[in-house]
């Protein structure tokens, strides 16, 4: 980035202020440009580890939730290795001290942790931890139980850990697209990115909803 160095050391004389609002648009700028020169090195076969990483980092930065988990899917298929290893040790340490909630290979109904249970966890010091590491699949009821399990977990601070969500979400939203793409499928994904906060893909999502069943999407 070709950000002033003066600009971000606040004892120097004439420094701008930390809350500065152009300090703010030129760091963004440089960001989102940035970001378009890794995606074209990526797109050409050109990147390396390193950059797989710091475009992970800038979408994740950038709160592009649906880029990154592309993203991290493509590098564990290309490198059998999550996209950031030290961050997935360290999940693993935190894992040892949260209440942690297994969810088994194929989600079915009755199948998910009580969801009670869940709740009172993740307003534990230590907090909650949903591994869905060992999910491979999900039956039409399964996936409506997985629905209705989401929208009533915490979206504040308190919002559980849920490891290997984000794998699993990313193969439904490949069946959304395909003649596999069920209504249920579809309602998971909307709830899943209420239960990430991202309004964003939730819009993207409705557009695809809407020409793909020419019918009002959900509301947020």
């Amino acid at each position: 980035m070709n950000i002033n160095k003066n600009a971000l050391d606040f004892t120097v004389a004439g420094a701008i202020p930390p809350d500065s609002t152009e300090l703010i648009k030129q760091i963004t700028s440089e960001i989102e440009s940035d970001i378009k020169t890794l995606e074209h090195a990526l797109e050409h076969g050109s990147m390396t580890k390193a950059g797989w990483r710091l475009l992970a980092a800038f979408y994740l930065g950038t709160k592009r939730e649906s880029d990154f988990n592309s993203l991290k899917q493509q590098y564990e298929d290309n490198f059998d290795a999550p996209i950031f290893a030290e961050l997935q040790q360290d999940q693993s340490s935190r894992k040892t001290f949260r209440i942690v909630f297994e969810i088994p290979q194929k989600i079915i109904h009755n199948s998910l942790p009580d969801i009670t249970a869940v709740c009172k966890a993740c307003v534990t010091p230590t907090g909650a931890l949903i591994d869905f590491s060992s999910v491979r699949g999900a039956d039409k009821s399964g996936l409506k139980t997985l629905t209705q399990f989401l929208s009533q977990l915490p979206h504040d601070h308190t919002r559980p850990e849920t490891p290997g969500l984000s794998r699993f979400i990313s193969k439904l939203e490949k069946m959304a697209d395909s003649k596999e793409g069920t209504e249920e499928i579809w309602s998971l994904l909307f709830e899943y990115q209420r239960f990430c906060n991202d309004t964003h893909t939730f819009d993207e999502l409705s557009i695809k909803y809407a020409i793909r069943f020419g019918i009002s999407p959900p509301v947020w």
